[in-house]
């Protein structure tokens, strides 16, 4: 990974690989429809981004894999359609590389694993196809794990999910613990031997929603090494905020102050969840997260943390995880 002193940052994650498919927009052309498209990333200095595939609950159970591989093969598309703008990152030595030639570095990850099968051959054909982060369920039940909500939450992971933990440790897959149930994230903490993250959930101490995490959550998720990417959701920031303007820049980072207060700088950093939830009215876009961190330094943090905050806390969990 070169070394820069610039600002450029890792986006944990966002859903525009569903959304330039819904509004049919060009991800290469700027557009004020939806949150990511490629000249609002560079504005928003953003180098790479975690770019979900999510299967949506009417095509579950029988569509769950075409609607998933029609999703790679959109991102793939994109990758071969960008002449070197977008690289599809696959090692941690790509990041380094999309940087340093100016590319956008996309990061293919499944929000779910309803596509994945018990054999877990899709898993095996996945990861060929570039799959290097995995959700093992979105706020809903499958046959590895429980979502939150108001199913059944004394149930963890299956007898598969734990098996699915133990795959992607081999085969260099993050595990990505958001939309898990508290029973199973638990799971998780027990059966994985490398770090894992909460890519886009925010602290339950300052907002109760239960897509965020418990203190002994985020201490025990930085005691395996991982980290929490702040999620720019207005509902997981503050409660019930329902409009742009209910939710401030101030706000958020209180959620950034209370994490660090638990565990440190080195554990919290970026994933917005762009496309994919309604944003503060400061952060409408991609290209307005420089804001974020604008205010970030306001309240004190160093040039140091802040670049831990923007990239170097995913760049040092991804080293330990991919292979």
């Amino acid at each position: 990974m070169p070394s820069d002193s610039g600002m450029w940052m890792i986006d944990g994650h966002s859903d525009w690989l569903l959304d330039i498919a819904d509004t049919k927009r060009s991800f290469f052309e700027q557009s004020d429809i939806g949150h990511v498209d490629l000249p609002r990333l560079r504005s928003g200095q953003i180098s790479a981004m975690f770019c979900a595939a999510f299967v949506r609950n009417d095509d579950l159970p029988h569509h769950a894999l075409i609607q998933t591989l029609r999703m790679v093969d959109r991102l793939r598309r994109i990758v071969e359609e960008s002449d070197g703008s977008v690289r599809l990152v696959e090692s941690y030595d790509d990041l380094g590389t999309a940087h340093s030639e100016g590319s956008f570095g996309a990061i293919l990850h499944y929000e779910g694993a309803e596509a994945i099968d018990p054999e877990f051959a899709i898993l095996r054909l996945s990861y060929a196809l570039g799959l290097r982060s995995l959700g093992f369920t979105w706020s809903r039940s499958n046959i590895f794990a429980e979502g939150v909500g108001e199913w059944n939450q004394d149930r963890g992971l299956t007898y598969l999910g734990k098996e699915l933990v133990r795959r992607c440790n081999e085969m260099g897959i993050l595990i990505d613990v958001s939309h898990l149930n508290v029973a199973g994230f638990w799971d998780v903490v027990e059966t994985t031997r490398l770090p894992f993250v909460a890519s886009h959930s925010n602290a339950r101490a300052i907002c109760e929603h239960e897509r965020n995490l418990y203190d002994d959550q985020i201490r025990a998720l930085a005691d395996k090494g991982g980290l929490m990417g702040i999620n720019f959701a207005r509902q997981f920031l503050v409660q019930d905020a329902s409009k742009p303007e209910h939710v401030s820049l101030d706000q958020m980072v209180d959620h950034v102050d209370h994490i660090v207060n638990l565990v440190g700088i080195d554990h919290v950093a970026l994933g917005s969840d762009y496309d994919g939830a309604g944003m503060p009215e400061d952060l409408y876009d991609a290209a307005q997260l420089p804001k974020l961190i604008d205010k970030l330094r306001e309240r004190g943090y160093s040039d140091d943390a802040l670049q831990k905050f923007g990239r170097d806390n995913w760049l040092r969990v991804l080293k330990q995880v991919w292979k």
